[in-house]
């Protein structure tokens, strides 16, 4: 009988949202058996939300440690089995698209860390990495004030942004606070923008070259937000709510034709798009993290 490891390789994907991790989350759980096969337990978001998300909330209340490490360890047992690879998927880890969760000021996520730092302590004795991917804020931005229109009430897209400095919401920023929350652990991180050229190179680096090599991307697209067309149109209507907002999504929908929102002036871009260079490469530079791009190398075996 196979036995369950003392020390295992704990994944915690953590998105960020809106940079297609509904797309690898499903695309990983497509080859579920195959990865438990070899050792890789896939634990999708809902089981991460309904057994660990209540138990990190009893961390801030001032659980005790032991008590919140066991829920670890039978959380574990009960959904990881014998893998000596556990993979958790949850975009929620860092927060949400709603305003307060998603940025403040010039901060991304500003209780990311409080809040994996929760979840990490359950942990202890396990190797830990990070799966982050990022966004430049010209996309990102609108995408998830799109996003946050499923959840809460409707408000527009400038009053969503407002106080907020997109030139100053930094990705490097946030990596080294989800370090200082975690600071054993090595972040694996991947530019949106790179997603469909890093594919192959991304999963392998995540699960290993043999698990890697059992993932088939799925074709679709998961997670689709709202078309320019339908953010004008809810602009125009009175007191938009959400069943206000389905019908834009379903009489607009956004397509190959009909993108999504665009707020930025030319310039808007220009500053941009150098700021996200600038802060893909400070990322690049911290000693923790591990930048996959379209150059990197295959992963081998140690890497995993």
């Amino acid at each position: 009988m196979p036995t369950t490891p003392a020390r295992r390789r704990l994944v915690f994907l953590v998105g960020a949202h809106k940079t297609a991790s509904s797309h690898l989350q499903q695309s990983l759980l497509d080859a579920a058996p195959a990865l438990s096969a070899r050792g890789v337990a896939i634990l999708p978001p809902k089981l991460i939300r309904a057994d660990l998300t209540p138990v990190s909330a009893l961390v801030r209340d001032g659980i005790s440690p032991e008590i919140g490490q066991g829920a670890g360890a039978a959380f574990l047992s009960l959904h990881g089995g014998t893998a000596p690879t556990v993979v958790l998927m949850d975009e929620n880890i860092l927060g949400s698209t709603d305003r307060k969760m998603l940025m403040r000021k010039t901060r991304l996520y500003p209780w990311a860390h409080h809040r994996l730092g929760r979840i990490i302590s359950l942990f202890p004795g396990h190797d830990i990495e990070i799966g982050l991917a990022i966004r430049s804020p010209a996309t990102f931005l609108p995408s998830c004030w799109s996003e946050s229109l499923h959840h809460g009430p409707y408000e527009p897209f400038r009053r969503f942004i407002k106080g907020v400095d997109p030139l100053a919401l930094g990705w490097a920023a946030l990596a080294d606070r989800l370090h200082d929350a975690a600071p054993h652990a090595r972040i694996i991180a991947w530019r949106y923008e790179d997603y469909p050229q890093v594919f192959p190179h991304l999963v392998t680096r995540l699960l290993g070259p043999d698990a890697g090599t059992q993932i088939t991307p799925v074709d679709r697209i998961m997670r689709p937000g709202l078309s320019a067309q339908a953010a004008n149109w809810l602009g125009q209507q009175q007191n938009p709510d959400k069943d206000t907002v389905l019908a834009a999504r379903k009489r607009f929908p956004k397509q190959e034709n009909a993108p999504g929102l665009d707020p930025w002036t030319a310039s808007d871009h220009a500053a941009m798009a150098a700021a996200y260079a600038d802060d893909t490469a400070a990322l690049a530079t911290l000693p923790y993290v591990h930048l996959v791009t379209p150059d990197s190398p295959p992963a081998t075996a140690s890497d995993a």
